[in-house]
């Protein structure tokens, strides 16, 4: 495996059986990327990205072609690979702190305590374990189901429109957060997203869909400093340069 090949998708394409016609939603999709990189899949709404992350995490292998992370195929979901959806998908009758502990699993209760804290500080919930999820804002509940994402420290973990719902504010504050929480980490990070602003911010590789059915249009890959200034000329310049993708 090369460095640049931790995940691998090669010649991947999925079709739908509808009532009416076959559907098709991918086709031909292959890119690699290495390890600890944070990658977006940035496209319009239909174009496939939500299918390309459900088969990369294993929910999904009713797709041609082949798919690899770490050198191993992906046949079913691991907990190698976490996943954090748009909504937070918390448990209302569980705290912050059970929330994130109901995803380990034959675990010792010390090492699970250990754990568990070491996660809800990580995305800075410090204070809110005995909190439940209806006193939580949008932006702390979804921190708290990416803590719940890597208490298992999976490898890799993969993000659908994680700040979608959320307000203009809310939203850049948890860009931010991610940012933060990924480099601390380390994981091999893929985001859905079809907002440009937020896959410049966040990327080390943009992968830009076309409309269905979903194909690679252009890889893009972001240099911009750290920390990324959203009012810099560079920032603007590939932000425009990606908007042309959309609107030519």
């Amino acid at each position: 495996m090369g460095i640049d090949d931790f995940i691998k998708v090669e010649h991947v394409s999925r079709t739908f059986e509808e009532q009416d016609a076959p559907l098709k939603v991918l086709d031909d999709i292959s890119f690699s990327m290495a390890k600890g990189e944070l990658t977006c899949l940035l496209g319009a709404s239909g174009c496939g990205k939500s299918t390309l992350l459900r088969a990369i995490a294993g929910l999904d292998t009713e797709h041609e072609g082949s798919i690899t992370v770490g050198g191993k195929p992906v046949l079913k979901p691991e907990k190698t690979r976490g996943i954090v959806f748009q909504e937070h998908r918390l448990f209302p009758w569980l705290t912050v702190e059970q929330n994130v502990a109901f995803a380990l699993n034959g675990v010792d209760k010390k090492e699970k305590a250990r754990l568990v804290q070491k996660y809800i500080d990580l995305v800075d919930l410090t204070g809110f374990e005995k909190t439940y999820p209806g006193n939580l804002s949008g932006g702390m509940a979804q921190r708290a189901g990416i803590a719940r994402a890597l208490v298992n420290q999976p490898e890799t973990i993969l993000l659908d429109e994680p700040f979608g719902a959320l307000d203009a504010f809310t939203k850049i504050s948890m860009q931010e957060e991610l940012k933060k929480i990924q480099k601390r980490s380390g994981v091999t990070t893929i985001v859905v997203t079809h907002d440009i602003e937020e896959a410049v911010f966040l990327a080390d590789t943009i992968i830009i869909l076309s409309s269905r059915p979903g194909k690679i249009k252009r890889i893009v890959r972001v240099t911009l400093p750290e920390p990324r200034d959203r009012n810099s000329d560079e920032f603007t310049s590939i932000k425009r340069d990606i908007y042309g993708e959309f609107f030519e």
